[in-house]
């Protein structure tokens, strides 16, 4: 078993909020669990187990691993008894009060029934005469509302069956769903019925005669059908085969859901031999100079308004300034140069445009995803059209790559092709023809959308549903929300805005073109809870709210008091790379807590920006974060833009932020991970506790006032693929007046494996000394090694022992001692993990 995945199962048993985990399983009892999703009344113990029985078999993707002596752990790794009762309440600093709109059966007021198969939309909405359609119930519910009032609570409950919601869809809007949720509609359920499987597809079943269009030279058969006349061909972006998503034509060969960008067969070419450079496009710019944050490496608001950022909706950007504090300006390549025989069919495309290009930023901080406006195989050069959208900072080239949608590189199984021109599909398959096609046709099934912030939809529960088969997004509008690396699509599956007290829960969320849940602006009391995201090819839960500019204290135009519990988010970010399981942006008081997320190109929890803080993120378990990028953690945060706010006190506008909180997590350093906790370009107010750490260590960068206290950081000297922090504690570029303040480093365990330097402190220096507080600090290092504490001492690098650095008053009370046995890490895991100590 992998050693990543074995540290972290041990971990587990702990079971975080899950309690009496007694439940034995096996493959056969796995596939059973699984078929529970959409199963409002799964017990504890079923859940437990499902979310622990997921992170064995994570193990496929995992890489190679690095040290065996973890293997010791496996022989304990599921027994699920070591579960216990203990109550996470002893560490709560956040003051979130969520408020569940968690209900059952028994308060709807009254029912109404839908059956695709049975039902009839002329029924009455009984059990006897359902609704065939969910359109249809919900008309009757507002029209009952006329006789029943708007505040008793209506029920539409859902037989079990497949509903095309993209069949004949009246609405391509990735904020307009199929079913379309108003002010009007309020203390609404919506749910399955008893156990019943209930699929919600946004596509189209097609019904196909296929007929052989061409053998291949390696002996494969492309088979043709012609497309009916009602399917949207502009939605039609996504194919569907046998419930999963299928291979749009591209070069090289590979799923891109399944093979990343560091797999032994990714999927990707390295064969680029130049970018075509941008063309700088100046945006006017906006600096604020009163009010600022004094004592920050970004004290002023700023904003680049049309120019190159005319490529997002807004055309706003904070990197679209000439000079943006620690970055450069937004560009993004115009073409790309390939090698000689790079793209072995370029020169028979018969037409380019109507491929995309899909490519890494030059940092791999993300990903672009371009149109193809033209090619020349003679010159080895494509341009770009439309594109580049899809991450905030933009750079001047590019890294690997694909191309795909061109017709002559339809050359593997599973993939296919749509001529628009002809509407004919074109399809390879395996040795035998699938049956169930489905053509995409919608990108949001449910929203949930009130007039105003002041006329909201109150009081809606989703549970027990399962989401698939949406048109993708990636070309859609993209908008800058601060000045995080990230640009979104404010768009998903539910999308939800102008709502108070949302309910989303026991859904599954799987093999979906765009994000799962977006909300976007005014959102009070959501709650997402116990739901699986799965294939996507976005983020899984966004949170993006606006502002009036500088002001967000004026307008409470944001999330807020958002509660996301009890998730499985996996298999993320398929096509756009800067993506998450969670992405909070311009929001409130998010709790994050005890969800288990893994396998991402990026981080697990993106917080983009500073803006009112109040956050809470604990008890989660993420690992194999950062699988197709570089530079970044499970846990990444930001704060480049100030913002108005009233986090320090209620009704006074301020630019700093409330604290938020991250504690009591696991958080696995793997893949192209650097720190487990990435606090980045400006992070400030942070109190991160007994997080259980492992291959990295503290990071702080252009920050302040960040208190890291009562955490182990196992093996923080080792990294995974060249990438890692190699120490405790690193402390980039303090600088007095403008970072590096306020930052304290305390009662932490540090365990290394290779090395004996704990910390890297730039410009550490005794005659002036500028470091975090550091004090009563556990430091374990190899045996028969001397630790190190390095910092100039009369203008040299010097390497003192304990006591020389305690001369300078730093680390008072801090021990050094021998790394402890794997046995021993993890019950001190346990134990800090269960509030025993």
């Amino acid at each position: 078993m992998n050693l990543r995945l074995v540290v972290l199962i041990g971990i587990i048993l702990t079971c975080f909020s899950y309690t009496n985990c007694t439940f034995k399983y096996s493959a056969d009892s796995y596939h059973s669990l699984y078929s529970t999703v959409g199963n409002p009344n799964i017990s504890p113990e079923y859940d437990c187990a499902l979310r622990a029985f997921t992170i064995e078999m994570a193990a496929y993707i995992a890489p190679p691993a690095v040290k065996t002596n973890w293997t010791t752990l496996a022989q304990s790794a599921f027994q699920m008894n070591q579960c216990n009762n203990t109550l996470y309440s002893t560490y709560q600093p956040s003051n979130h009060h969520h408020k569940a709109f968690n209900t059952n059966q028994q308060t709807c007021y009254h029912k109404i029934f839908v059956h695709d198969i049975k039902g009839n939309d002329l029924f009455d909405g009984t059990f006897e005469q359902p609704k065939k359609t969910i359109q249809a119930a919900l008309s009757l519910t507002r029209i009952l509302r006329t006789g029943y009032g708007n505040e008793n609570i209506l029920c539409i409950i859902i037989r079990g069956g497949t509903y095309y919601l993209g069949t004949n869809a009246t609405s391509t809007s990735s904020q307009i769903g199929a079913i379309a949720l108003t002010s009007n509609d309020s203390n609404l359920i919506i749910e399955n019925y008893e156990n019943e499987r209930v699929i919600l597809s946004g596509g189209a079943l097609l019904e196909l005669k296929w007929s052989v269009h061409a053998k291949t030279l390696t002996g494969g058969t492309i088979m043709k059908a012609q497309i009916p006349s009602s399917i949207n061909l502009d939605q039609f972006n996504e194919l569907y085969i046998d419930n999963k998503r299928a291979i749009v034509a591209k070069y090289p060969n590979g799923d891109p859901a399944t093979q990343g960008l560091y797999a032994k067969d990714p999927g990707f070419s390295y064969d680029s031999q130049s970018w075509i450079s941008p063309i700088h496009n100046p945006s006017v710019e906006i600096h604020i100079q009163e009010p600022y944050r004094n004592g920050t490496v970004f004290p002023n608001y700023q904003l680049g308004v049309g120019g190159g950022a005319s490529v997002f909706n807004p055309p706003t950007n904070f990197w679209s300034t000439a000079s943006p504090p620690a970055g450069n300006n937004y560009v993004v390549p115009r073409g790309l140069v390939v090698k000689n025989d790079a793209l072995p069919h370029m020169r028979n495309w018969s037409d380019p445009t109507t491929g995309f290009v899909h490519t890494f930023h030059s940092g791999y901080w993300g990903g672009w995803i371009f149109e193809i406006a033209s090619s020349n195989s003679t010159q080895n050069t494509i341009m770009f059209g439309r594109g580049g959208f899809q991450e905030a900072r933009g750079s001047d080239s590019g890294g690997a790559f694909y191309v795909a949608n061109i017709f002559e590189e339809l050359d593997s199984p599973n993939e296919w092709f749509l001529d628009k021109q002809t509407r004919a599909l074109y399809f390879m398959p395996n040795e035998t023809m699938p049956t169930d096609f489905v053509a995409s046709q919608i990108s949001c099934i449910i929203s949930i959308s009130g007039s105003h912030r002041n006329n909201p939809v109150e009081n809606v529960l989703i549970q027990g549903l399962i989401f698939t088969e949406t048109s993708n997004t990636y070309m859609k509008d993209f908008m800058v929300p601060s000045g995080g690396d990230w640009s979104v699509h404010r768009g998903g599956t539910i999308y939800s805005t102008n709502t108070k007290n949302i309910t989303i829960t026991h859904n599954l969320f799987n093999q979906l073109g765009s994000n799962g849940m977006a909300l976007i602006d005014y959102n009070d009391d959501t709650s997402i809870l116990s739901n699986e995201f799965v294939w996507l090819g976005d983020s899984a839960i966004i949170l993006v709210g606006s502002t009036n500019g500088i002001d967000g204290f004026s307008v409470a135009n944001q999330p807020m008091n958002t509660l996301i519990q009890s998730n499985l988010i996996h298999e993320i970010g398929i096509y756009v790379k800067q993506s998450a399981p969670i992405l909070i942006s311009i929001s409130r008081s998010v709790s994050v807590i005890g969800n288990l997320i893994f396998n991402m190109p990026r981080a697990g929890i993106n917080i983009n920006d500073g803006f009112y803080g109040n956050h809470s993120i604990n008890y989660n378990v993420i690992f194999n974060t950062v699988r197709e990028t570089s530079d970044h953690g499970p846990i990444n945060s930001w704060d480049r833009q100030p913002f108005l706010t009233d986090a320090v006190q209620q009704g006074s506008p301020s630019l700093w932020q409330h604290t938020s909180y991250i504690h009591h997590n696991v958080l696995f350093n793997n893949y192209r991970s650097v720190w487990p906790i990435d606090h980045d370009d400006g992070s400030c107010f942070y109190e991160d506790s007994h997080n259980f750490l492992v291959y990295g260590g503290k990071k702080n960068y252009l920050g302040h006032s960040k208190i890291d206290h009562d955490q182990i950081y196992v093996y923080s000297d080792l990294s995974t693929g060249g990438f890692g922090s190699n120490n405790c504690l690193n402390d980039y570029n303090p600088t007095r007046g403008s970072s590096g303040w306020n930052e304290i480093w305390i009662q932490n365990t540090c365990i290394l494996y290779n090395s004996s330097v704990p910390y890297n402190i730039e410009n550490c220096n005794t005659a002036n000394l500028f470091v975090p507080y550091l004090v009563s600090n556990k430091i374990y290092i190899p045996a028969g090694t001397q630790v190190a504490f390095i910092c100039n001492v009369n203008g040299s690098s010097t390497r003192l022992n304990l006591q020389q650095w305690q001369a300078y008053g730093l680390d008072i009370g801090t021990t050094v001692g021998t790394t402890p046995t794997i046995q021993t890490i993890i019950e001190w895991g346990r134990k800090m993990l269960q509030n025993t100590i």
